[in-house]
């Protein structure tokens, strides 16, 4: 009697295993298959292959980047930031006052040049941004590097005041800006 117990017993818990192996295999399947049509995390794959998404909405960032890297001379704008709230948009735009492949950085004149660029485009093709800040920076050398990036350059915008000045085309880039309020240059920026 006692050798047939645990021979029962045995087979009882080969049939238990086998049991929970199958259940095992089942559910793994399942999770294979759910993450098989789950599409990646759509905010997480654009930080990763679009550097220049930098805020908290990277679909917006990315769409921004396409419409205003096309405006540049220089295709020079480094990083995009923007925030949706409840139909409200704001965004920044970082770009580079450094020629790409030339020794030389953008003078004053062609740094308001690419920031009124920028500020309309941004305020023609995103109705719900309300505000903009575009700012320029340009890279410090490594040998003397206390930060990344030195900003030279910054406006913010807002949609208030560009619907109030948009139609002026005879406006100039520096009375465009200006309208907006304070804009900041470094006084190393050439003239």
């Amino acid at each position: 009697m006692r050798a047939g117990t645990v021979t029962l017993n045995v087979k009882h818990r080969a049939a238990h295993f086998a049991l929970l192996a199958g259940l095992f295999a089942l559910a793994s399947l399942q999770f294979a298959a759910l993450a098989a049509h789950r599409p990646p995390h759509r905010d997480e794959t654009l930080k990763t292959n679009r550097p220049w998404i930098e805020g908290v909405d990277p679909v917006l960032e990315n769409q921004l980047f396409d419409a205003t890297y096309r405006v540049l001379p220089s295709h020079n704008v480094l990083k995009i930031y923007m925030e949706q709230t409840s139909g409200y948009e704001s965004g920044g735009i970082r770009f580079s006052a450094r020629i790409a492949h030339r020794d030389r950085d953008l003078t004053l004149p062609e740094l308001d040049r690419e920031a009124v660029s920028l500020i309309r485009t941004t305020f023609e093709q995103f109705p719900n941004v309300q505000a903009l800040d575009v700012w320029a920076t340009i890279p410090v050398p490594q040998a003397r590097q206390a930060a990344v990036e030195n900003t030279v350059f910054s406006v913010s915008a807002n949609r208030s005041t560009y619907e109030l000045i948009r139609a002026q085309k005879s406006l100039s880039d520096v009375d465009f800006l200006a309208a907006f309020g304070h804009v900041w240059a470094s006084p190393a920026l050439a003239r």
